[in-house]
């Protein structure tokens, strides 16, 4: 846990000393977006996560500032879990800081451990969560972002906190 609260606070004082310098990237039409975010899950078990999204709609809103995301999800607790999940994303932007909501729907599989009765087994469920999120660019291409995921059932898909780097091209 202390590892990760370092990790966190020396990517916020990077994204906040390379922010100064100027306007990041916007999420605009036609834009793709890569998010890679490491957290925490069930409060101790670590989660990695990889998304993408193409933004298919901006400009709305009455600043003109909310861009739609559409995309993919790939996540694990490295053994346990892991999820094939859709992404869609609703974004607000403020100069260098893009505050968004969404929600993921797809295939999560539980790795059910071998007893003395059964044999190991891949058990697939329903996965959906949802989600809200704040990205700081500090470059026209690079940021960090740190996800919530407000719902605190083990089961759902993304980890309770996460924080990570993001890349738009």
């Amino acid at each position: 846990m202390k590892r990760f609260v370092i990790l966190f606070a020396l990517l916020l004082g990077v994204a906040f000393v390379a922010g100064a310098r100027g306007k990041g990237g916007d999420f605009v039409k036609g834009n793709s977006l890569v998010n890679a975010n490491l957290g925490l899950k069930y409060i101790v078990v670590p989660n990695f996560g990889v998304s993408y999204e193409y933004c298919v709609a901006s400009g709305f809103f009455s600043s003109g500032r909310g861009s739609l995301g559409v995309g993919g999800y790939l996540g694990t607790t490295f053994g346990a879990l892991y999820a094939v999940n859709t992404r869609v994303t609703l974004h607000n932007q403020f100069d260098n800081l893009d505050f968004y909501v969404g929600a993921l729907n797809g295939v999560n599989f539980i790795r059910i451990p071998k007893t003395v009765l059964t044999e190991a087994a891949m058990v697939p469920y329903y996965g959906f969560d949802v989600f809200l999120g704040f990205r700081w660019a500090f470059t026209e291409n690079w940021g960090m972002n740190l996800e919530l995921a407000p719902i605190p059932a083990g089961t759902f898909t993304l980890p309770f906190w996460s924080v990570g780097g993001s890349f738009r091209f």
